[in-house]
């Protein structure tokens, strides 16, 4: 674990984004394939316990503390086709992964038991083309994100049996371009979709109702390039890790930019091509920095 006294990342203040810092706590991890290593990581995120949840492209899933130590984790079944680029952690403890290239989502205990798994290749209800994400609605309905042409978000019973989707492939209202990452905001009732390709945050009910959609490409506050992964503070703020910028940015409940943070490099503070982004009660975020095969922790203001 890094010094928090090593660096401080500084906030873009252009734009709406509000002049500020973000400390950096540290990092952990390293390119390998030992334990607390990563191949390139493309997802995370944190347990009820506030420990981290990982996974790589070695299809690896580690199983850390908030520092970066390894307590356990798993493999999925198979890689050659492609690896996952989701990982979500449920309410009731088990890990979803969107099995991306296998079309799927795979379900396991925290012990590494495969306990379900739904969806197969197809456009028809219940199938999947590069399923991206999973978020979870308070009443226990699965939200399902994918691209490759279905481009949508799919509703699921929590026992995976298919309720219904929306959206279809485009860039106008209620369509979406890669699709990468979803998250519930439960206290609003909103779901927000990170809709990557055409550079914006849609903003939809829990039944899939559009209300909205933040953003545009750009490098301002405000502004996006391909965001990959969202995390929601507890006040209602959503936290955007954008691929494209190299940077993460928060974003207040209506919409406005807050604060930027970031920007590509190698040193602390720095990102190349940041795939994932999770936070914990204390509102640190864990960054997937993946050119890097590391996570950052920023101290969020």
């Amino acid at each position: 674990m890094l010094s928090a006294a090593l660096a401080t990342v500084a906030t873009c203040g252009c734009g709406s984004g509000k002049p500020g810092q973000a400390d950096v706590k540290g990092a952990f991890g390293k390119t390998g394939r030992g334990k607390g290593e990563f191949l390139y990581p493309r997802a995370i995120d944190i347990a009820a316990d506030e420990t981290l949840w990982v996974v790589d492209k070695t299809g690896r899933v580690q199983h850390l503390d908030r520092e970066g130590r390894h307590v356990g984790g798993f493999s999925v079944p198979a890689i050659e086709a492609g690896k996952p680029t989701g990982l979500s952690v449920g309410p009731d403890g088990r890990i979803y992964i969107a099995d991306t290239h296998y079309n799927r989502v795979l379900v396991y205990t925290p012990a590494g038991r495969l306990v379900r798994r739904f969806g197969r290749l197809g456009q028809e209800d219940g199938c999947f083309i590069y399923p991206t994400d999973v978020a979870f609605a308070p009443d226990g309905r699965l939200f399902v994100s994918e691209y490759g042409g279905n481009d949508r978000v799919s509703i699921y019973t929590a026992e995976g049996k298919f309720l219904s989707s929306f959206g279809t492939f485009g860039s106008e209202r209620r369509q979406f371009s890669r699709p990468s990452a979803v998250t519930v905001d439960a206290k609003r009732g909103r779901l927000y979709v990170a809709d990557a390709c055409n550079h914006r945050i849609g903003v939809y009910d829990l039944w899939g109702k559009w209300l909205r959609q933040v953003g545009s490409v750009g490098r301002q506050a405000g502004q996006f390039r391909y965001p990959y992964d969202l995390a929601l503070l507890a006040d209602g703020r959503l936290v955007v890790c954008e691929f494209g910028n190299n940077r993460i940015q928060v974003l207040r409940p209506d919409g406005t930019s807050e604060a930027v943070f970031g920007g590509p490099g190698r040193r602390l503070g720095q990102l190349a091509y940041p795939w994932g982004v999770c936070v914990d009660t204390d509102e640190r975020a864990y960054v997937v920095d993946a050119g890097n095969n590391r996570i950052q922790i920023w101290q969020l203001p």
